[in-house]
């Protein structure tokens, strides 16, 4: 972790920060640099141990307060909760991290799951949003946010419903990214290729993928992102995903681009 990052955001933006999906992977590693950068932290997960023991971490070793905010964004009374740490809480930045992401044939997963994975996706960003973007308008100042992913640039085959989770988060970025230009509020959407996380330690797939798709760490997506937050409405992190995205999304038609997806997959799964 490079606790040298000198991102300089803490000073534009004020106040705390506050990650959803912050216990792990990416969402740990933004947290990280934020505490680095001198942000106080509000740090939202539903896995309390986790959660409880990062926010303890990053208090001693940057002086900070960091809180962790234990949260199920999927149950209802979400806007009153974001209400709640809005009115206490001076937020300047929010970073839109927490996702789940089923890898099965889409009617092969539960409509139960998928139902989760639209309100974990789509409504819980939709509602912090707005809940804590209306704070930070008000007072003129303030950086949203929203973990993509680069599926969402063509769609994904065994991600099906995923993909297009995350097709919601980069568009209402980069129109938000329009609307506020002008306001001191700066939003970002980050679309990340596969990367060092829970669900792919999970299920083991850095095993099984071809040679060509390396998976990232967190750390340098997390960075990469912030650094280029206030510059662009979308970034796509590392190097190897920018190629693919261009060559997928400009130079392939989009039937060949998920056939090749397709093959991919289902290498993974075996």
């Amino acid at each position: 972790m490079d606790d040298e990052a000198n991102l300089g955001l803490q000073a534009r933006y004020g106040g705390y920060a506050l990650v959803t999906g912050a216990a792990r992977g990416i969402g740990r590693a933004f947290a990280s640099y934020l505490a680095a950068d001198g942000f106080d932290l509000l740090l939202v997960d539903r896995e309390a141990g986790e959660c409880e023991e990062l926010a303890e971490t990053l208090r001693g070793q940057h002086g900070i307060d960091a809180r962790a905010l234990i949260c199920d964004l999927s149950e209802q009374g979400l806007e009153e909760r974001a209400r709640g740490w809005a009115n206490e809480f001076d937020i300047g930045l929010l970073i839109n991290n927490a996702a789940i992401s089923p890898l099965d044939p889409f009617l092969e997963i539960s409509l139960e799951t998928h139902l989760a994975t639209l309100d974990i996706n789509c409504r819980a960003v939709l509602v912090m949003t707005h809940v804590l973007g209306k704070a930070m308008v008000a007072r003129g100042r303030g950086g949203i946010v929203i973990v993509s992913s680069a599926s969402a640039l063509s769609g994904s085959p065994y991600f099906c419903h995923y993909a297009a989770t995350k097709g919601y988060g980069l568009n209402l970025a980069c129109g938000l990214w329009a609307e506020l230009r002008g306001s001191g509020i700066d939003v970002l959407a980050v679309c990340p290729g596969m990367t060092d996380t829970k669900p792919v330690q999970d299920r083991e797939l850095d095993k099984d993928l071809p040679f060509y798709v390396p998976i990232s760490s967190p750390e340098p997506v997390a960075l990469s992102s912030l650094r280029h937050l206030g510059k662009q409405p979308s970034f796509v992190p590392t190097f190897f995903d920018r190629m693919s995205a261009g060559l997928m999304s400009k130079l392939m038609p989009r039937s060949l681009t998920l056939s090749i997806m397709k093959r991919s997959i289902e290498r993974m799964r075996g």
